[in-house]
């Protein structure tokens, strides 16, 4: 195998498939790329047996053929190179060469036979939908991904349901969900799946701005497909929580804030607040917010008054300031209403003016105080 290739777009290319890659492989083989060239069409395949690229890029070939090869030592080279041409070429069976304008660089390489094979495209149904929809989906929900063994399987992923018209995106660990609708959407047919957030984290880096992406599935895996790159992803064979059921409905207490002057009112009483809670409480009177957190242990207290609008019960509630934070983060407009019914219940945060054909939900629950 012998090309020539830009230096800096080989590099943003195995950057994006280096993703693929577990930084505790299971199997050597698995540390690497596979490098398969034919004509002027490389193609870069990475996996970690749950996720996997394939990506295609135009090079000038010279000799066809296939090589797996250390991922980290490419890209550690290639990250150090100003942008220019080099070549690279296997030098036998066993060894492969970096040449640039510097000098060369030679590697040891594995048999390609022993990289294992990703899974192809299945035939059947699938559907087609805006990247840009996509990644902004993804990077609201992964907010609200439940950790890996401490919350039930299907909550360590985001729920994909696509409908004809729209398609709702979930996420939850329990203690906060995320969900967004697209509406005004059209699709072929309907289908619900959980992707797990690893599958979900090489989609995000590798989805580019306004692009179809076309999605097909089968009982194990979901495939997307869009500007030269595959990306398969195991999906999650556990059922998803019935999230309805615990949104609630008829809120009568309604909190109107600006969202920017609480996020900076909160992160100020994390810095006094006990690390092993994050609580900070939340007294609401007509017209009024006083948010409040200490930390006996350490003598720390502190207090703050904020602006807003308020109908509803005098009460107070508590709340991990954390996860209060990261929620407002993904809201993207400055006003936010906050729903409740009473301290006990969860809590909706909306956006006051939604995007254009979106619906964003969020829900925190309440922390039981003392």
């Amino acid at each position: 195998m012998k090309f020539n290739a830009s230096s800096a777009q080989l590099s943003r290319e195995l950057s994006i498939a280096s993703n693929a890659i577990s930084p505790k492989a299971i199997m050597p083989v698995l540390e690497d790329f596979l490098f398969t060239l034919e004509g002027n069409k490389l193609t870069i395949s990475a996996t970690n047996l749950e996720t996997s690229i394939v990506l295609e890029t135009e090079v000038t070939g010279h000799e066809d053929g296939s090589v797996a090869l250390s991922a980290k030592i490419l890209l550690d080279t290639l990250r150090t190179l100003p942008e220019q041409p080099i070549t690279i070429e296997t030098i036998d069976e066993n060894s492969l060469q970096i040449t640039s304008s510097f000098g060369k660089y030679k590697m040891g390489i594995d048999d390609p036979d022993d990289f294992p094979e990703i899974e192809s495209v299945p035939d059947g149904e699938n559907v087609m939908i805006d990247s840009t929809i996509l990644r902004h989906a993804i990077e609201k929900t992964m907010t609200a991904i439940g950790e890996v063994g401490v919350v039930r399987s299907s909550m360590s992923g985001v729920l994909f349901q696509l409908d004809f018209n729209k398609a709702n995106f979930v996420s939850t660990d329990s203690h906060r969900l995320v969900k967004l609708t697209y509406n005004g959407l059209n699709f072929d047919s309907t289908k619900s799946f959980v992707i797990p957030q690893k599958g979900l984290s090489l989609l995000k880096n590798a989805l580019p701005e306004n692009f179809e992406v076309n999605i097909f599935w089968n009982n194990n895996s979901a495939f997307f497909e869009f500007d030269g790159y595959k990306i398969i992803s195991t999906l999650i064979n556990d059922d998803f929580p019935n999230y309805n059921n615990v949104i609630p409905v008829d809120n009568e207490n309604i909190l109107n804030i600006n969202r920017k002057d609480l996020i900076n009112s909160l992160r100020r009483l994390l810095i006094y607040a006990n690390k092993s809670f994050n609580l900070v409480t939340f007294s609401l009177a007509e017209d009024s917010l006083t948010l409040a957190t200490e930390d006996p242990e350490f003598a720390h207290d502190a207090t703050e008054q904020l602006p807003c609008k308020y109908s509803g019960e005098p009460l107070t509630m508590g709340f991990s300031a954390k996860f209060f934070v990261e929620l407002l983060s993904i809201v993207e407009g400055d006003e936010v209403n906050i729903e409740f019914s009473n301290p006990k219940t969860p809590v909706l945060i909306k956006p006051v003016e939604q995007e254009e054909n979106q619906d964003l939900l969020l829900l925190i629950m309440p922390l039981i105080m003392q």
